[in-house]
């Protein structure tokens, strides 16, 4: 069964409401999912800001909350903002011009409980959608580092890779507290059953040398001395992309793995090295990439490429509304 088949299913028999709020109401995509959703018997519920009554487009049937910035009073929400914020300098003026900004009205509703959790970013950029979230939603007590991970899909096969999105050139202890996440999100939100985490290099097991290759070894002990993340996950690093996903190649250079199939969850030494390699099993390998998730704040708010089209939109609310379920 396809994974959002089993979504689907596991967001029926919760029967939990989900309110999602999508910050972009002036994008058609938005408008166009909005009302599917609507249409779907999962009890998702979508809020959709629009910055004025202007923006709702003529002859299409919304069937889906709207908000109008424009006619709102936005006390609360500016006070909410100037009380989480003012110890970080924020006056009272600064948070009532942030509230006009529909992505931080967004992020502000989600931390007020008005909403579960948030998609945005079709039309903000990611630095704007995360800005945002971190500020206002926050991280998760105990997270140690926001990440955000990219399901890819193909053939009925499917893999877990991360960071692309969010940490620009991890530091070895960011790097361990990234791959426990990813590995969990790939137990939980990507529904891999047995998950094995590759940490990425241009080393396998002490064939190269540098930089890059001395952290993400200092990762991976960091990750090995973690006995309750090892009983549940396997992992292994450094290790070369080749070597963790081709089993002639990793019997070769990686003889130390016992590993009976080959990695689905790779966690990449930078942000640079992540976001081209998931382009790149995007564009040419034809893999469907499906984030990015964000991972470890205190509510879902997640963010989608500009270049995002219905099937996206559609299928990151899903998996949003996955991760309010699984933290309920």
């Amino acid at each position: 069964m396809k994974i959002f088949d089993v979504i689907k299913e596991k967001i029926k028999a919760k029967k939990q409401i989900v309110k999602i709020v999508f910050p972009e109401g002036w994008n058609k995509t938005i408008i166009s999912v909005a009302n599917k959703i609507c249409k779907e018997d999962l009890n998702i519920k979508p809020i959709v800001i629009f910055n004025s009554r202007n923006q709702l487009p003529n002859n299409v049937e919304i069937l889906f909350q709207s908000v109008f910035i424009e006619e709102m009073d936005l006390t609360k929400y500016a006070n909410f903002v100037y009380e989480l914020r003012k110890k970080k300098n924020v006056t009272l003026e600064q948070a009532k011009e942030l509230v006009k900004k529909s992505n931080f009205l967004a992020s502000t509703m989600v931390a007020m409980g008005e909403a579960d959790c948030e998609i945005c970013g079709i039309e903000y950029s990611t630095a704007d959608t995360l800005r945002a979230a971190l500020q206002i939603v926050r991280p998760k007590n105990g997270t140690k580092i926001v990440c955000s991970g990219f399901i890819m899909e193909k053939d009925g096969s499917r893999l877990v890779f991360g960071d692309s999105s969010v940490n620009i050139d991890p530091k070895p202890e960011e790097l361990a507290e990234i791959t426990k996440s990813l590995a969990i999100f790939a137990k939980n939100i990507a529904l891999i059953d047995e998950v094995r985490v590759a940490m990425l290099s241009y080393s396998t097991d002490g064939s190269g040398k540098g930089d890059s290759v001395d952290k993400v070894k200092k990762a991976f002990a960091m990750v090995s001395n973690d006995n309750e993340f090892t009983s549940k996950y396997k992992c292994f690093g450094e290790i070369q992309f080749d070597a963790a996903i081709d089993m002639s190649v990793m019997r070769k250079k990686a003889k130390k793995l016992e590993w009976n199939a080959p990695a689905n969850v790779f966690v990449f030494p930078n942000i640079d090295a992540g976001n081209i390699g998931y382009k790149i099993a995007q564009r040419l390998g034809n893999y469907q990439a499906i984030g990015p998730v964000i991972i470890g704040l205190n509510k879902p708010v997640n963010d989608l490429s500009r270049g995002a089209n219905e099937n996206d939109v559609l299928q990151l609310t899903y998996i949003t509304a996955l991760q309010v379920i699984n933290n309920s």
